[in-house]
């Protein structure tokens, strides 16, 4: 049973491995973003000495911090520390380097999906690839990567159990491993192996795939604290610990970012999960209309004009547009997944009772540990700390369709369903490379306007992610507050911000104070503003919902000259802030 026509050219273009190309292309054409600035000091790094991954500082935020510090852990740097080596350091070059891994990727899904939901895999596929659960963050960033090797280990595991092959297991056990050393929240892939193992009746095939990937993680983390006298792991562990009062508290907060983020990442799988829960076309589309309509709003309106409801005595806003949608439509997916699980576990007829469906209960047992997991290996909301359980409910989906419509194929989902996800994909990812060029466009001008007036001169930059990266790029030098003492005749890049509300754009981070009027002149501010209000970063990658609206310009940089010797971060001149002053009075809700 397929439901889509299995004609060659469909097949061809639905396979893993044109998806993963296809992927790899497009983030090719991505600027850097977000941490893949550090993920790139550390392939350098490790490209001259991969035998101390570790042996080195980092400019991040404000100043040089020991790479110890950074949240790292070492597969994918290692792996583009190889790309470093093959290509040198272009980034596309080392973005066409993930190919593999996305390769890697879609063979998983792939097995997985003709495993759980057989028939499913030509339309199912190309969803998931190109959803935003997956195409627009892979970036240079450790998520894709970790969520491959995870779900490859589980298909190992499958086939370990299903031909009853120790060697299987074993390698299942070390891809676990490297997932779990390419990112730490890959700690729950143990848990899902084991869960596999005990539906399956093949328990000893999961203890020893465990137990392989848990030497190996240790393994490592004990040559690391052979080194550096602790380990990598651990010493991140330790930094998250705090009273238990207090962790509880937060761990609840992060209830409203997993339904908001789920509203982009799954509302897709849920509509065709939809149909095959019995729901009538009609109301199908008139949920695809009112969450189409709740994006438009969310892209057009201005922060300002999207709240609904204020404290009445701190005047904050309590409620606004775009989080109600995006909630709404991550609730509207948590229902639809209950109910899926309730079709696939619970029979009603002769009477009501448990449907012993191993597989079914693995794919149910499997969402609820993405849930579970979430809360416990979080440590802030993002988008993609919600990609394991939007893989999930995407598979519980497509084994619900795949159970259903094998008896009912009158509940086959109709084929625009299809390009409408796609679509939600792929608009995802041009807004967020779109994002990401902000960045890229601003550092690079601000270059070229010193490079214009003074090719010899010395350049100091203040900034984040992206920003940093083509600074530095440029030949700018990081401005470290309370350090660094510029001279006269030396330049500073610096973002700007009009008030302290202003931006919400990871330039204006922890940034020293601007260059105050008496020890600076402004020569340039480079503004980007456009007409749509939707931004991505960092709401996604760090924030409640994954896009919001914006009363701001995305990105202004101003260009000084330095006219007197100045310690960064200190002011001679408080309120006078050359480039600050003309931005004041220019937008709503300044205080």
């Amino acid at each position: 049973m397929h439901f889509v026509k299995p004609i060659s050219c469909w097949c061809f273009l639905s396979g893993p491995f044109f998806l993963a190309a296809l992927v790899t292309c497009l983030n090719a054409c991505k600027p850097v973003v977000v941490d893949d600035t550090a993920y790139l000091a550390f392939a350098r790094h490790i490209a001259d000495d991969p035998l101390d991954p570790y042996g080195f500082d980092l400019f991040w935020y404000r100043e040089p911090e020991p790479a110890m510090t950074i949240l790292a852990p070492p597969v994918l740097p290692y792996w583009l520390a190889l790309g470093v080596r093959l290509f040198g350091d272009d980034i596309i070059f080392l973005k066409l380097w993930l190919f593999p891994i996305l390769g890697f990727l879609a063979w998983a899904l792939e097995g997985l999906l003709r495993r759980f939901a057989r028939g499913t895999e030509r339309v199912m596929l190309p969803l998931i690839m190109l959803s935003p659960i997956v195409l627009p963050t892979v970036n240079l960033m450790l998520d894709i990567p970790a969520l491959a090797l995870g779900l490859a280990s589980l298909r190992f595991l499958m086939s370990a159990c299903d031909r009853q092959s120790a060697k299987l297991a074993i390698v299942a056990g070390v891809l676990a491993a490297l997932a779990m050393q390419t990112k730490y929240t890959m700690l729950l892939v143990p848990p899902v192996l084991l869960w596999y193992a005990v539906t399956q009746r093949r328990i000893r095939f999961g203890v020893g795939c465990v137990l392989v990937a848990m030497l190996g993680f240790a393994l490592w983390e004990f040559v690391i604290a052979q080194q550096h006298g602790q380990s990598h792991f651990l010493y991140h562990i330790q930094d998250q610990q705090q009273d238990w009062s207090g962790k509880l508290k937060a761990k609840l907060e992060l209830t409203a970012p997993l339904v908001g983020h789920l509203g982009l990442l799954a509302f897709g799988s849920s509509l065709f999960a939809c149909r095959a829960l019995g729901v009538p076309r009609r109301v199908i589309i008139a949920f695809a209309f009112l969450w189409l309509l709740g994006v438009s709003l969310v892209a057009t309106l201005p922060y300002h004009d999207s709240v609904l409801i204020r404290n009445a005595r701190t005047g904050r806003e309590k409620l606004t547009v775009h989080a109600t949608a995006w909630r709404t439509a991550g609730t509207f997916t948590l229902v639809v997944a209950t109910g899926c699980a309730c079709v696939l576990l619970v029979r009603r007829k002769p009477r009501l009772s448990l449907r012993w469906n191993w597989d079914s209960l693995f794919v149910v047992g499997w969402v609820v540990l993405e849930v579970l997991g979430y809360y416990v290996l979080t440590p802030f909301p993002a988008g993609r700390r919600v990609l394991g359980v939007g893989i999930a409910l995407t598979m519980l989906a497509a084994r619900t369709m795949s159970r259903v419509v094998r008896a009912r194929p009158d509940r086959r989902p109709p084929s625009w369903m299809l390009p409408l996800c796609i679509g939600i994909g792929l608009g995802f990812a041009t807004l967020d490379t779109f994002e990401a060029s902000v960045e890229k466009s601003l550092a690079l001008q601000a270059a070229r306007a010193v490079k214009e007036r003074d090719a010899g001169s010395t350049v100091w930059f203040a900034g984040h992610w992206g920003f940093q990266h083509y600074c530095e790029r440029a030949g700018m030098n990081p401005a470290i507050e309370g350090i660094t003492i510029v001279e006269p005749g030396d330049y500073l890049v610096w973002p700007l911000a009009p008030d302290a509300k202003g931006f919400y754009r990871p330039d204006t981070v922890h940034l020293p104070a601007a260059p105050p009027a008496d020890v600076a002149d402004l020569l340039v501010l480079f503004e980007w503003d456009d007409w749509l209000s939707a931004q991505s970063i960092p709401n996604f990658y760090g924030g409640t919902e994954p896009i919001t609206g914006r009363d701001h310009p995305r990105l202004v940089v101003g260009v000084y000259r330095v006219t007197r010797p100045w310690r960064v971060g200190e002011s001679h001149a408080p309120g006078k802030q050359p480039g600050l002053d003309l931005l004041r009075g220019r937008f709503p809700n300044e205080e």
